[in-house]
């Protein structure tokens, strides 16, 4: 199952664009769309920022 997530993560990454908008609840997604110029909104439709996602990506951690 977590071979199939990959994958899809791996897809997205490589065709999505600059200035596209991603709909994910994967922080680790959301930082690497970010780097890419993508808007990325979370199922909820808050917009990730590059300045929060840092502490996104600690929480998740925690």
């Amino acid at each position: 199952m977590d071979s199939i997530k990959e994958a899809a993560d791996l897809y997205i990454m490589n065709y999505i664009s600059k200035g596209d908008i991603a709909i994910t609840q994967d922080i680790g997604l959301a930082s690497t769309l970010l780097v890419k110029g993508v808007y990325v909104l979370s199922p909820r439709g808050i917009l990730f920022e590059e300045k929060e996602i840092e502490t996104a990506l600690e929480l998740r951690h925690l």
